[in-house]
């Protein structure tokens, strides 16, 4: 992985953890390789949750450098089976040892962008302009997306098993590498028992969780605050931004409803879930796999209203919340729901319930090894 979700990171380093830290549990010999951020840990190793954590020095913007050190990690290693859970060069490193040993590569796909052969240079092209950034900068940073490219794209071929997401990475991941991908479940710990009574105890807190990238489309969520600045409800904001100029922005007039926490630590941004009556996501409705957060809110029996972005119609076939199409419909949503107390607290039951059953980290870890017996 590139980091570990102690120090930094998203979405696919907080699964990397839950399932690395399930199967040491379990018996098996775990070890975790990553980069970190401090300086005193580089080429050392620790203990975390009963796996060994492998920490390397961070190779900043041009990933790709690092795949001579992950190599030597994996050779001092000599792992059975890598897993590697993100879009990364790094993979190279990965399917080169594995090309010169006995072990097994296993991908899995994290987002929507993951399954095509130019994720990094559409990626790269999605987010930065010429005259923005400049030509000489532009014109690096591009040769390292397409380098980037070339050796993920390389290293997808010695993949051994891989998994996806949802039914659109299945597909693409079949079309642009010619891999066929079983469904990887994510899953979270099982939280302590969250009373549905708060939204009935006048506990009424919208929340927002994500980093503040454009396909997150954050403004819509200050927009929904701003339109019901009347209300009695508590807008939160989880997250943030590098460019202080896109944030300034953002928040420009922020309504009064609205309380803007910036970026937290992972275990802090969870107790905000613990203390929501509603989860609203905003993401573009191709932007994201399978959000951890979704997972987060319903294992605490929290709805969740989303912009478009349903993945496999989960949510509506589920009953696990609800998808709108605008911030009209989305207020009148949040009215709808959180003023007819027997309405929430069913619908937090159920979606409670769903959460129990397909979304625990032991489910996910079964469901994992179960594939792979099946499959090897």
């Amino acid at each position: 992985m590139l980091w570990h979700i102690s120090e930094r990171g998203g979405g696919a380093e907080v699964q990397a953890n839950y399932l690395a830290q399930e199967l040491a549990e379990r018996g098996y010999n775990v070890s975790y390789v990553c980069q970190t951020t401090k300086a005193s840990k580089v080429n050392t190793t620790s203990m975390v949750n009963g796996v060994n954590v492998l920490w390397l020095k961070p190779a900043n913007k041009f990933v790709w450098l690092n795949c001579k050190a992950y190599l030597k990690a994996f050779k001092s290693l000599t792992p059975d089976i890598i897993i590697q859970r993100n879009s990364s060069p790094l993979l190279w490193a990965s399917a080169q040892y594995k090309k010169k040993s006995s072990a097994k590569l296993i991908w899995v796909c994290t987002d929507n962008l993951a399954p095509f052969n130019n994720f990094f240079t559409k990626r790269y092209k999605a987010r930065n302009n010429k005259k923005e950034v400049g030509l000489i900068k532009y014109s690096i940073f591009y040769i390292n997306a397409v380098i980037s490219d070339k050796l993920r794209n390389a290293a997808m071929k010695g993949v051994s098993r891989a998994f996806s997401q949802n039914e659109f990475q299945r597909l693409n991941i079949k079309k642009n590498f010619g891999l066929e991908s079983s469904k990887m479940i994510s899953g979270h710990p099982t939280p302590e028992n969250r009373s549905r009574e708060l939204n009935v105890k006048g506990i009424k807190n919208i929340l927002w969780c994500a980093n503040w990238g454009k396909h997150k489309r954050p403004e819509l969520f200050v927009n929904l605050a701003r339109n019901m600045a009347d209300s009695k409800y508590n807008f939160i904001m989880i997250g943030g931004h590098s460019d202080k100029g896109y944030v300034d922005q953002l928040l420009k007039d922020c309504p009064k409803n609205l309380k803007v926490t910036g970026q937290l630590p992972f275990e802090e941004a969870l107790s905000y879930f613990n203390e929501a009556s509603l989860f609203v996501n905003t993401s573009t409705p191709d932007g994201d796999g399978f959000p951890n957060t979704f997972i987060q809110s319903w294992l605490r029996g929290v709805p969740v209203l989303s912009f478009g972005f349903n993945p496999d119609e989960v949510i509506t076939k589920n009953q696990l919340g609800f998808v709108v199409q605008s911030v009209e419909e989305a207020k009148d949503t949040c009215i709808q729901l959180l003023e007819n107390d027997k309405a929430f607290v069913d619908l937090s039951s159920g979606v409670s319930d769903y959460a129990n059953k397909n979304h625990t980290v032991t489910v996910m870890t079964d469901h994992f090894i179960n594939t792979l017996s099946k499959n090897s």
